[in-house]
């Protein structure tokens, strides 16, 4: 383990993730057909940046939260491929500098919370690539790049000054031998946690790896064979890491994933395992407590499934209730609410991990064209994307917002 010093103060998971082979029985998955940005855009950012600031936040109804939020002006956004909160503000994965014909979203921006206008935080060089994941938590970003042609190979950045270089990471080793799923990642404060896949000495493992800025020096957490057990989805929280393994079994009939938590700051410490189920994955550390994502029996870990909390003070693991939404995916966890993409796309909740009950954002007619997809939050700021008529061509819309936070009821 390393040794972290303590601090004052981790998305939609790309189509590529989508597929992975981490268990024997698959079925149907989200659809990412319907988060598609917009398909049309008249101007660079630069040229229309006065059309990108709306006139003044918008209230949020339909709901229990006493919030407020902006929608960027797509134009400002296509092509867009990633977006994620990173805490103080939203960023985007885009091609938008080579405007609406661009090949790739190879560049990373963010949207200033105070003007609503984007910021190029950094201009790749390689312009026929993509930003296929992307994540950070204040002044630290990181992403994960790979060519627009589907190319195995994938390199992961992290990025800690607007305008200036990002620090190589990871790389993938090249070849068949090894498995091209991109690696997944969480950002806290100047630390970093990831799990890929690279090649040793016996064939391929899967790697739990920790850097910590300003070097960046990557280490070495947990290694895998391959062939027997995949580590996962990690969260970090300050100097909390909590982390997915998959472990197969002979015939692949009855592989088991479970999350574990482990203490950075004690390097001699064992991974405590927090599941039973053996159905466990997407962990995230919220207010020192763990939530996680169980399937049904049968099911891939990257299906709909249910959360479970457990609570570090009793141990106890509770079944959240689902009456807002029966199955969620991809949750994120922020500093009091947890957000997650809903089986019921007409409706747009969040779990309050203060009040412990799920909170209505916004409620659309289920048979009427309006959808909310890919909701991120971390801290208190959440971001989503919009669909005003998913039976047109109408563009999706990136929207975001302040959540209260701990001892209030009003966003920002």
């Amino acid at each position: 383990m390393v040794s972290r010093r303590p601090t004052g103060g981790a998305t939609l998971v790309a189509v590529l993730l989508v597929v992975a082979s981490c268990d024997a029985t698959t079925s149907p998955t989200p659809s990412a057909s319907g988060s598609a940005v917009p398909s049309q855009a008249t101007d660079s950012p630069r040229a229309s940046a006065s059309a990108s600031a709306s006139a003044a936040p918008e209230a949020v109804t339909g709901g229990d939260l006493e919030m407020s939020f902006q929608e960027v002006d797509p134009r400002l956004t296509y092509p867009m491929l990633e977006f994620a909160s990173a805490s103080d503000a939203v960023i985007f994965s885009s091609g938008v500098a080579d405007g609406p014909d661009a090949v790739g979203a190879p560049d990373l921006w963010r949207i200033d919370t105070v003007s609503n206008e984007p910021e190029l935080l950094w201009r790749n060089p390689r312009r026929d690539r993509d930003l296929i994941r992307i994540g950070g938590h204040r002044r630290t970003w990181a992403f994960v790049e790979i060519g627009v042609e589907g190319e195995r190979a994938w390199d992961l950045w992290v990025l800690d000054e607007p305008g200036g270089d990002p620090v190589l990471l990871d790389t993938h080793p090249g070849g068949e031998d090894v498995s091209s799923l991109v690696p997944s990642f969480s950002v806290y404060d100047d630390g970093i946690a990831w799990t890929a896949f690279d090649r040793g000495p016996n064939g391929a493992v899967s790697q739990l790896r920790y850097a910590e800025g300003p070097r960046w020096e990557p280490q070495l957490l947990a290694e895998r064979d391959a062939a027997r057990a995949e580590l996962w989805l990690p969260s970090l929280v300050d100097h909390q890491l909590a982390y997915c393994e998959v472990v197969y079994s002979d015939d692949r009939s009855t592989d088991e994933r479970h999350v574990y938590l482990v203490d950075l700051l004690d390097p001699a410490a064992e991974p405590e395992r927090l599941d039973t189920s053996g159905r466990a994955t997407m962990p995230m550390v919220v207010q020192g407590n763990v939530v996680w994502k169980e399937a049904d029996p049968g099911f891939s870990m990257f299906n709909w499934g249910k959360l479970v909390l457990w609570e570090r003070q009793t141990g106890e693991r509770t079944s959240l209730p689902s009456e807002e939404q029966e199955y969620v995916n991809y949750p994120s966890g922020g500093e009091r609410f947890i957000l997650s993409w809903g089986s019921d796309t007409s409706m747009f909740a969040a779990w309050d991990h203060d009040l412990r009950r799920w909170r209505t954002i916004e409620r659309y007619p289920s048979t009427g064209p309006e959808r909310v997809l890919r909701p991120h939050v971390s801290g208190a700021l959440a971001a989503w994307l919009y669909l005003p008529d998913t039976f047109s061509d109408e563009p999706g819309r990136l929207r975001w917002a302040w959540l209260p936070e701990a001892g209030s009821d009003r966003g920002r």
